[in-house]
């Protein structure tokens, strides 16, 4: 599916939620401020938001009535969402009831991405992402429907050169084999866009914790595709952290990845190294530097090494809960552009629907 039609279908989603709020603006409702609990980067989460009656006689100003006509439709799209989910997870399950949609962990993600590169106009992308928790299968299931980039290239973002990943679109069931707290198997079975194709694909998913000490834990995880027409293509991926004067709002990263497809020769590696601090519950700040380098030996390779760059990121829960953006300046050195220094900015905004699982 192109990024547009999953954009375009949410969007219906929050438009209904809107127009209903906006018919009921004669006997509009109040709301308390939540407390959203934000985790540790990358990871945040959204609470619900309960509403409390506004007295008849209290008038509203503008800014404060179309805050509410936003909650109010965002509220709406939510439950309309976890509604669909519920009933998904009953077709999975054989139940009849939708009783326990709310509680199933299920989200989406719409994310606006406007980036802008050695002085050209800025350019808009905008992408979705769904997970879908299955309870009634014993959280055996999970449906997964996305247009990002892979969930394993944490690394690989960038405001100067995004990356154009050719699996721009994607849906799946996800089987999760083993579940532990130090390691999960899962297997995917779905559709993919790659190489210009839909093709079905399967990949089966492995991740392993290991905490070194105190202040050290390391992750290695691995994920193998198999493409009905494009065959083969591996990642795999190591990550440390350690914390940094023994604080939990404060910590190293340096998370390194291999990956090898049909056809290529050599592995590509990535690397990306970098401090991040916590302030508070809805801000945090990153600073970071990446490389990669092409392992082939191939004399039809002349560039192996593929550039550099160092970014800072700064991401803020604002507004409401379910509300979040982000900026990056960066600067970077390009193959490209033969290794000649490019400047580069990200703004990010993201709206998150139903609940946000950890």
């Amino acid at each position: 599916m192109p990024n547009c039609l999953f954009a375009l279908l949410l969007g219906n989603v929050l438009l209904m939620g809107a127009s209903y709020a906006m018919a009921q603006q004669t006997d509009d409702q109040a709301q308390d401020e939540a407390v959203v609990d934000v985790e540790k980067p990358p990871a945040l989460g959204v609470e619900s938001l309960p509403r409390l009656p506004i007295p008849d006689g209290d008038k509203l100003g503008v800014v404060r009535r179309s805050i509410i006509v936003v909650d109010d439709a965002q509220r709406e799209a939510s439950e309309h969402f976890n509604s669909f989910m519920g009933r998904v997870d009953g077709f999975f399950s054989n139940a009849g009831s939708n009783d326990d949609a709310v509680s199933n962990g299920s989200w989406a993600r719409i994310r606006i991405d406007g980036l802008r590169a050695n002085g050209e106009g800025f350019k808009l992308d905008t992408s979705v992402k769904v997970r879908a928790v299955l309870p009634r299968t014993e959280r055996k299931l999970k449906l997964l429907i996305s247009t990002e980039n892979d969930e394993q290239q944490e690394g690989g973002d960038s405001a100067v050169h995004p990356s154009q990943d050719r699996q721009s679109a994607s849906a799946a069931l996800r089987f999760i084999r083993t579940a532990r707290e130090k390691s999960d198997v899962n297997i995917d079975i779905g559709l993919r866009r790659r190489d210009g194709n839909y093709q079905l694909f399967t990949r089966l998913n492995t991740r392993y914790t290991l905490d070194l000490n105190k202040n050290w834990d390391a992750r290695a995880a691995n994920s193998y595709y198999y493409y009905a027409q494009s065959g083969y293509e591996n990642r795999l991926s190591f990550d440390f952290r350690r914390l940094l004067f023994e604080r939990d709002h404060l910590f190293f990263r340096t998370f390194t990845d291999f990956s090898w497809e049909n056809g290529q020769k050599g592995a590509i590696i990535g690397h990306t190294s970098g401090f991040y601090w916590a302030f508070g519950e809805r801000r945090s700040l990153a600073f970071e530097g990446s490389a990669s380098y092409h392992t082939s030996t191939s004399p039809e390779i002349s560039d192996r090494f593929r550039g550099h760059e160092v970014r800072i990121r700064w991401r803020h829960n604002v507004w409401r809960p379910w509300f979040f953006y982000e900026v990056w300046p960066t600067v970077a050195w390009p193959v490209t552009t033969r290794y000649r220094q490019v400047e580069g900015f990200l703004l990010r905004v993201e709206m998150i629907i139903g609940q946000r699982a950890k």
